[in-house]
This record gives C-alpha cells, sequence and structure tokens, in this order.
C-alpha cells in the first residue's frame, strides 16, 4: 500500500529515467533556488550515469581532465626541500670569474692526473715485488740470490730493473716522492710566510727585544740622508722549526729587519730587480749564483756564494726560495735554508774548500706606496748562520761592524741605481695568463740567495688547493691528509717487503 503522493512522485522519476532526464523531481509550490543557467552549469541535464553512482568527471573525461591538467600547471606548488633557507644563489656568470674558476679547476685536474699516475707507478713496482718474492720463495735455498746484482738478473722488464735498481724515494716512486716534496716545500713557503709577517707587521721595537741600529756616522750622509731607511736586530735561535739543526737548538744567530722607501714605482722596482745583469749593481754580497733545480714555476733552491767579509772567509748558500703576489699586489719572496744532493756542503773551514753557510730564514715584502703611488715600500727579514763552527764572540764581532752599514748601502744602490736606469721598456708577457699564475717579473738578491723570475710566474694568493693561507692563517688540512695517505702506501710496501706475498 502507498500513499497517492508518493505513488505520483515515484511514476514521475520513473518516467525520468526513461527519458535520459535527472531523477530530482520538483515539490509542488517549491521556490526555484537557483536560475535555469546556474543549475544547468553545475550539472548536465542527461548525465545518466549519476543514477547508477558515476560522477560527471568519469562520464566526461575530456572536459574534467583538461580542466585538472590546467589547475595543477597553473597552480603547482614549488619545490622546497629545505623550509626555512634562503634561496639559492644565482650562478656567476662574470667572465673573469668563470676563467678564474675554469683556471683553478685546471690545475686541479692536472694534478690528479699526477698523482693518478703516481698510484699507478706504486701499483706497479708492488707487483713487480710480489713477483719477485715469489720466484724466490719457489726456488731452493741453493738458488737463494747471493747479492743485489743476482737479484736484478732474474728480472726480464727494463722498468722492473730500474724499480729495483732505487728505493722508492729516489726512483720507484719518483712521481709520489715529487708530489710530496713539492707540496712539503709549499708548506715551507707558507709558514716562512706567516713567521716574517708576525716579525715584520705584529712586533714593535724594543718592548719586543728588537734592537734599533743606526747607519754609521762615517756613510750616513751618502747612504741614509733622509732617514727613509730604518733598521732593527734581535738575536734569535734556529726558527726552522722541524727544519732545525737540533745540535744547536740553544745557539742563537743575528736576525736583521728593515723598512725602506725607494723614490720609483712599484712597476720599475719590481723589473730592475727580477733582472739577473742588475744584480752586481746593487748587491756586493753575492758574487755568484746559480738555480739547483725548480720545483714549482713559483719556488725553486737556489745556491750563491758570498765574498771574504772581514775576517769570516768566504761562504756558500743553499735557499730554497719562494715568490707569491697578494691579493693587493703586494710581492712576496720567502727564503730558508735547506740542503740539496747536487750541491754537497763542506760544514768545517778548510784550505782551499768553500765553508757551508745558512740564510736559515727570511723574507722580503714589496709593495706600492699607499700614501704615494710614485714610490715603493720595501720591508725585509733576514735570519743567517755563519756556519764553520765559529765562537759567538767572533760571529758577534763582525755583525756589530757590518749591520750599520751594508742594509743601508743595499738601499741606497737600489734607489740610485734604479733612478739612473730609468723607465723600463715595455715588456710582452712570456708566462701563459693561466688563473693562479701571475705574469709579473718578480724576485731579488740579497746575502745568501738570488733568485729571479724576470718572465713571471709567481703564485697567486689564494690559487691551488694546497696554498691555503687567508690573512696569515695556514690551513695544513689537505696536506696532511695527503701525507698520510703517501704514509700508508710507504707502510703497505715495507710490510710486502718483510712477509712476502
Amino acid at each position: 500500500f502507498m500513499p497517492p503522493p508518493l505513488k505520483e512522485k515515484r511514476k514521475t522519476i520513473v518516467q525520468s529515467i526513461i527519458r535520459g532526464g535527472s531523477t530530482r523531481v520538483k515539490e509542488k509550490n517549491q521556490p526555484a533556488t537557483s536560475s535555469p543557467k546556474k543549475k544547468k552549469s553545475k550539472r548536465r541535464s542527461n548525465n545518466t550515469g549519476f543514477y547508477y553512482g558515476l560522477q560527471e568527471d568519469v562520464c566526461f573525461p575530456s572536459s574534467s581532465a583538461s580542466k585538472r591538467k590546467s589547475t595543477k600547471t597553473l597552480n603547482k606548488p614549488k619545490r622546497n626541500l629545505f623550509p626555512g633557507a634562503p634561496p639559492p644563489p644565482m650562478p656567476i656568470t662574470s667572465s673573469g670569474t668563470l676563467a678564474d674558476v675554469m683556471g683553478e679547476a685546471l690545475v686541479e685536474l692536472r694534478e690528479m692526473r699526477e698523482e693518478i699516475a703516481a698510484l699507478r707507478d706504486e701499483m706497479k713496482y708492488m707487483k713487480s715485488r710480489v713477483k719477485y718474492e715469489r720466484k724466490r720463495l719457489s726456488n731452493t735455498e741453493e738458488d737463494d740470490y747471493e747479492d743485489e746484482d743476482d737479484m736484478v738478473e732474474h728480472y726480464t722488464n727494463e722498468e722492473d730493473e730500474k724499480m729495483l735498481a732505487h728505493t722508492p724515494e729516489q726512483g720507484v716512486g719518483s712521481t709520489v716522492t715529487r708530489l710530496k716534496r713539492r707540496r712539503e716545500f709549499d708548506r715551507i713557503g707558507a709558514e716562512v710566510e706567516e713567521w716574517a709577517h708576525r716579525l715584520l707587521f705584529e712586533e714593535g721595537g724594543e718592548e719586543d727585544g728588537w734592537k734599533e741600529i743606526q747607519c754609521n756616522k762615517f756613510v750616513r750622509k751618502k747612504f741614509n740622508s733622509n732617514g727613509s731607511t730604518k733598521c732593527f736586530m734581535k738575536w734569535l735561535p734556529d726558527q726552522r722549526g722541524r727544519h732545525a739543526n737540533p745540535e744547536y737548538g740553544d745557539r742563537k744567530y743575528p736576525c736583521i729587519k728593515c723598512y725602506a722607501t725607494i723614490d720609483a714605482p712599484f712597476e720599475e722596482v719590481c723589473s730592475f730587480l727580477s733582472n739577473s745583469d742588475t744584480m752586481p749593481t746593487y748587491n756586493e754580497l753575492v758574487i755568484d749564483h746559480r738555480d739547483i733545480e725548480e720545483i714549482t714555476p713559483h719556488s725553486k733552491i737556489c745556491w750563491s756564494q758570498c765574498p771574504q767579509i772581514l775576517f769570516i772567509k768566504s761562504r756558500d748558500f743553499v735557499t730554497f726560495c719562494h715568490l707569491k703576489w697578494k691579493r693587493d699586489g703586494t710581492q712576496v719572496v720567502v727564503n730558508q735554508a735547506c740542503d740539496h744532493e747536487d750541491m754537497p756542503g763542506v760544514h768545517e773551514e778548510k784550505e782551499g774548500n768553500t765553508c757551508r753557510a745558512f740564510a736559515l730564514r727570511g723574507a722580503n715584502f714589496i709593495q706600492r706606496d699607499p700614501k704615494n703611488p710614485d714610490k715603493t715600500r720595501f720591508a725585509i727579514l733576514a735570519h743567517a748562520d755563519p756556519g764553520g763552527g765559529l765562537p759567538e764572540w767572533t760571529v758577534k764581532t763582525a755583525v756589530n761592524a757590518v749591520a750599520p752599514i751594508e742594509p743601508f748601502k743595499l738601499f741606497h744602490n737600489i734607489n740610485s741605481q734604479i733612478i739612473a736606469a730609468g723607465p723600463s721598456p715595455p715588456r710582452a708577457e712570456m708566462v701563459s695568463s693561466l688563473s693562479g699564475r701571475s705574469a709579473r717579473p718578480g724576485g731579488l738578491s740579497q746575502l745568501g740567495y738570488a733568485c729571479f723570475w724576470p718572465n713571471g710566474g709567481g703564485l697567486k694568493e689564494g690559487f691551488l688547493h694546497h696554498e691555503q693561507q687567508q690573512h696569515h692563517q695556514h690551513d695544513d688540512s689537505n696536506l696532511d691528509q695527503l701525507d698520510e695517505n703517501l704514509e700508508h702506501l710507504d707502510d703497505d710496501e715495507s710490510s710486502d717487503k718483510q712477509q712476502g706475498p
């Protein structure tokens, strides 16, 4: 039994379904809630699938999909992997900066290639050792090798013979040794620069133990008439740290620092000092010199000889020198005494032999005068040991006689000779403009060394991963890591020698 109103409503719904219309039936006397246009936009009149629970987007996928696609495209949220973090920096587009980055990358790639070649040589050497040990263990005691010559005869590979003929430090691991040695010298250069900067620009005068040296009154009018050169001296032990001679740990040697102003532009001074032909005109304390070994384009080992000074006979020096250009344009040349197998020294005075002396440490800071661009400022530091086992009173007597003259004479000669030579002609850059290398000429001569880079090659501050010094703070982390890796290689090699395959 069904009431008439419900029967009528059911009949209407069935007829609407048969016609394909909506199942909704407008009640009698029911007010319209929306306009016909609005109702048409809300749902299609012929949506037959609604009765079976199908939504409009299923029956008409083309229009709904396009709506979803456009909505997703327009309202796509920005990806933020680190909420709250600032936006990433814009890429570098400056041509100069890109050139520097590419140059530094090329240098790093070149060093990585050398390190890979070194590891390859090391593996080849270890392979040859395993090969030899296997042959040795396979033979009886009667076939054991009696000496090293017999051992080498069992090698048919010429490269293996070369490896066994030298220790890894000399021949087998030559590439590894060269890289390790180069980094050690670069480390020395950074340490000497930091040490010199502290003594020259952070320490004062008498309050820090420095005694001012006045120019000798007999030559003061000629060598320091305007007082542009000031000189200080302090007696210090060997400052080379782990490279110092432990036999003379408590003995002190004279250390002299000088400040001077040259009446010539910075470029003229650098060009003049970088020319080895002009050296005899300003430095009479070097009578002979030559380069022994170039370690890098910006560092080398030099040999030099000085004449007899008072009662101290002629001496020769073997010194490591390092050239660097700071960001503000300052030229920095540092030095430290070292040994070299091509130039063994004589450490006792003998007839007919030149005794070895040591330019323990030193530095030269040459920069444009900030108050007058037509002048150049000098700050030099020299710490030396005359060698030969001379008594301390003898050394002090000689130093007290020479110090009031020679430093003032040196700067007077530099100033007068540069002025007399006049402006130097323009020069073509002879060194590649690879980032990290400067094409400016550099170098100079002091007591104990003569190093020149007339065609450039000095290291720019901040370049190369093994040159991490910034604001005179040296970071040794990369160097220590490399040394640790090399030591592991050496340990593996020695263990292979002891244990065999």
